[in-house]
């Protein structure tokens, strides 16, 4: 454990590791260029102009309107009538009474998708169809809550379901896992569930997540320091399974059976933005379901774990965190439900009222569709309205969309602009997520220094090939601003990476550790960090809050405490990284000093503070107002 006592900092810290865990993604390249190839046809970029709009139309009544026709309605986009190229009314049938003779049944057709995938016939079997997908959070379920729902799930396969319900199964353990595709047949269906094994679920420890295989001469962060952010990778399987049905233009809703879903921070806010918004762009409704159902709370805690000490038990004060800690578990479930148009059902050990709601909500609406009369790609908003002629209705739609651009036709002030406009809208960036982390130390003058340290997944970067070696650039924007709203620091960097093929398949499957700093006075503040890839113009964002003490040596005071798993040569240099385009903000400081350099050693922090029983733990503070 190291103190110190006086710091003097620098605006521009080194980046040690950048280098050696970029590779990831050189393997895979091979594989992306006939994909991008195939998205460059013409074809392709004609259905992409396609704009679908679901409409739901009720009366004053509230009762769905059935009988409109196409010339009935007007679509407006930015204010600009748009020609209606495609109609289509959803009318799924209301399912028959129990007491029906099963002869007496109308007969249809069995589908299931993991048996026929070819797309032309996916696209006519749903007509007039109602697509349900069922989730399984197994990374949350305890074993109890699984079977729970898992039980209310059959239920409603064999006693509600009809033959226009077309049902998709997927859980969500370390890796997201569609174990069953769109289909009504039931038997499958009911087989499926069985095999969702009851042992599965609860939380792995972290240990067991690491890779215990490590390189002597490469360093490869532990994917075990993500664990922390599983709430990051269950949205991101919920954006994803958004994205997989984004192709059919009918109504989706997505079953969410968890037992809770607390967040860790501000991190998570923009990964939530993220799921929601694909989820409306896929015109998916999201019906999230609290397994647990009615919980009790004892004071203390139940026998599951020891009691606390202290006054908590007798004050009221461990009642109340125990109130706070399951109300948080639901909060992130409820936005999730709100802002998709679906529904949370929480604190009710009844979960069957959640498949009630789902066929209510989706037995009529309309889907239109149009091809924007504005041909730019400019990737701006675009606003849409629908109205009808037939007066006293009420309409439902999606506000409006994005429109698109392809990123390798940008000039190079179009991509500076880009970055300049994302730091500037209110939606997130989640194609190549990333976690940070803020600390502070003192600095002379009443300043702080900030290091700022961001770490993702090395997949997720495109390399080139070039030869035997492989290229990538990263692009890295960050943005401080007080709480005036004033820009506070600003910094921005261009990373050019050249790698051996051989040193590329080593850290295949490691993460990306980049570092930055700034000074700042005591302060509120908000940091806004963008990550872009250059190659494939794929942005990653990432907001937090950042309070900033004042330090001084009037009393006794300590910085950040950092927790790291690795100390690094502070001189030395990563080969095959080039380092371009450093602020004006942050030049000038070479003869500054790195906070986390001590006896030119470095201490790399290990964001998401988790170990494993064979690293060393390094703890590295400093102290201030100590007597000398």
């Amino acid at each position: 454990m190291t103190c110190e006592m006086q710091v003097k900092a620098r605006r521009r810290l080194q980046i040690p590791v950048a280098c050696v865990v970029l590779c990831a993604a050189a393997a895979v390249f091979p594989q992306a260029t006939p994909q991008r190839r195939a998205e460059q046809q013409p074809t392709f970029r004609v259905a992409s102009n396609l704009v679908l709009v679901d409409v739901t139309v009720r009366d004053k009544k509230g009762d769905l309107v059935k009988d409109l026709r196409k010339d009935e309605f007007t679509v407006y986009e930015d204010n600009t009538p748009q020609e209606i190229v495609t109609f289509s009314l959803e009318n799924i049938p209301v399912a028959l009474p129990e007491n029906v003779a099963e002869e007496e049944r109308p007969k249809t057709p069995v589908v299931n998708f993991s048996a026929t995938p070819q797309p032309e016939q996916k696209k006519e079997e749903l007509k007039d169809k109602r697509l349900i997908l069922l989730f399984f959070d197994l990374s949350s379920l305890s074993t109890e809550d699984l079977v729970r729902a898992v039980t209310t799930a059959e239920d409603f396969v064999l006693k509600k379901s009809t033959p226009h319900d077309l049902v998709a199964i997927a859980t969500y353990s370390t890796t997201l896992q569609l174990v069953q595709d769109l289909t009504n047949d039931r038997d499958v269906l009911i087989k499926t569930l069985k095999q969702i094994n009851p042992t599965e679920a609860g939380d792995a420890p972290a240990e067991d997540l690491g890779d215990p295989s490590t390189s002597e001469d490469v360093f490869v962060p532990d994917d075990v320091q993500f664990n922390v952010f599983n709430t990051d990778r269950r949205l991101s399987a919920v954006e994803t399974l958004a994205k997989t049905y984004r192709e059919y233009p009918e109504r989706k809703s997505l079953v969410y059976f968890s037992s809770g879903m607390t967040t860790t921070g501000i991190e998570n806010q923009s990964q939530i933005r993220s799921t929601v918004d694909t989820a409306n762009q896929s015109n998916m409704s999201i019906y999230t379901v609290d397994a647990r159902g009615l919980s009790a709370l004892p004071p203390g805690g139940d026998a599951s774990r020891g009691s606390p000490g202290g006054r908590a038990l007798f004050s009221g004060d461990a009642i109340a965190r125990q109130t706070a800690s399951l109300s948080s578990s639901q909060e992130t479930l409820t936005t999730l439900a709100q802002d998709t148009g679906g529904t949370a059902f929480q604190d009710s050990n009844a979960l069957a009222p959640v498949f009630d709601k789902v066929l209510s909500d989706t037995q009529t609406y309309y889907i239109l569709g149009y091809y924007s009369a504005n041909t730019r790609e400019d990737g701006k908003f675009r606003k849409i309205r629908v109205e009808v002629s037939r007066p006293g209705l009420r309409l439902q739609h999606r506000p409006g969309y994005f429109a698109a651009k392809q990123f390798n036709k940008l000039t190079q002030t179009e991509r500076d602009r880009q970055l300049e406009e994302a730091l500037n809208v209110d939606r997130p960036f989640s194609d190549l997520p990333f976690i940070l982390q803020a600390d502070y130390f003192r600095e002379d003058g009443g300043r702080c220094q900030v290091p700022v340290s961001l770490q993702f997944a090395g997949d997720g970067v495109q390399f080139e090939e070039k030869g035997n070696r492989r290229e990538a650039q990263l692009e890295f924007i960050a943005r401080i601003q007080d709480s005036k709203g004033n820009v506070a620091g600003v910094a921005r960097d261009i990373v050019q990476i050249q790698l051996p093929e051989q040193k590329a398949e080593k850290v295949r499957s490691g993460q990306i550790l980049y570092t930055t700093g700034f000074q700042l006075r005591p302060g509120d503040y908000k940091l806004k960090f963008l990550v872009r890839d250059n190659r494939t113009g794929k942005l990653g964002s990432f907001e937090q809050s950042l309070q900033v003490p004042a330090l001084d040596t009037k009393r006794l005071q300590v910085s950040s405490v950092i927790l790291g798993n690795r100390l690094v040569d502070a001189k030395e240099n990563s080969p095959g990284v080039e380092h371009r385009g450093f602020g004006e903000r942050f030049r000038g400081m070479e003869g500054g000093r790195d906070p986390l350099v001590i006896d030119n050693k470095k201490i790399v922090p290990s964001i998401g503070n988790v170990f494993v029983n064979r690293q060393t733990l390094y703890v590295y503070f400093q102290v201030y107002g100590a007597a000398e």
